[in-house]
């Protein structure tokens, strides 16, 4: 089937780079066409209307036409520009390792409309909330769902017992958990609570989420879960989570 000539879709501004001293490379994940990535043209011009419309974490309307190698973006208008994010050094950390997360992990021009829906939640939820602690764990974990690994938490993934109320294992190798019977040097103890949260925050919308009373010791472990699966599948650390990090810490102290 071909493709239309001019695109109209939602989208998220992922990422941006330099092409020349006129024009950008915008990353934007959309909801027709999963990731795309398209050139502005004249957008370092200080006379562009498209600038305002197309700066990272700018959720827009975008036109796109074909173009030779590439799309070009030919509109642009927002929808919401997340203000409290970007006026928030703790929200724009939370949000810039939200957005790496789906670069890393989406091809270009695969739609995935769960991962948009579950993006465009996340960020207008953390415009509108003071602690992202909670929302995150739910990023990672949902996103991990809408890619495909989510994570199997009912029984041993490998002799397939039923887990029981004990503290288990986390294997990122396997993709689940194991028994102590079977664990693994490299496998990640779980607690009973962690691994209740867990299976609530993949069950539940978050509206009932974020009522979890999820103390600091808690969230770390369970977010030393799914870092540890998501640096796994990765093959690298994403570079906005040493950033998240350092931030979270100096929040702390």
């Amino acid at each position: 089937m071909t493709e239309p000539r001019e695109i109209k879709t939602p989208a998220v501004v992922i990422r941006r780079f330099r092409l020349n001293d006129a024009d950008r490379v915008i990353t934007l994940f959309t909801q027709e066409m999963g990731k795309v990535s398209a050139i502005a043209k004249g957008v370092r011009k200080s006379t562009s209307k498209l600038a305002g419309h197309l700066e990272p974490l700018t959720f827009t309307s975008i036109t796109l036409t074909r173009g030779k190698n590439l799309k070009i973006i030919t509109g642009s208008q927002t929808i919401k520009p997340f203000l409290h994010i970007r006026n928030s050094l703790e929200g724009t950390a939370h949000a810039l390792y939200y957005t790496e997360l789906i670069y890393h992990f989406t091809p270009e021009d695969q739609p995935n409309p769960s991962v948009f829906g579950l993006l465009t939640e996340v960020l207008d939820t953390l415009d509108n909330v003071a602690s992202p602690a909670i929302l995150s764990r739910y990023f990672e974990l949902n996103l991990l769902k809408y890619l495909g690994y989510q994570p199997v938490l009912r029984r041993c993934q490998d002799c397939g017992a039923e887990l029981q109320s004990v503290v288990n294992y986390f294997s990122v190798a396997h993709g689940g958990i194991l028994c102590p019977t079977c664990t693994t040097a490299s496998a990640l103890p779980l607690s009973c609570n962690g691994l209740k949260v867990i299976r609530f925050i993949l069950e539940n919308e978050f509206d009932l989420v974020r009522k979890l009373k999820c103390d600091l010791v808690l969230n770390r472990e369970i977010q030393n879960i799914s870092r540890s699966y998501l640096r796994y599948l990765l093959e690298k650390e994403p570079k906005s989570a040493a950033w998240l990090d350092e931030l979270n810490t100096n929040i702390s102290q």
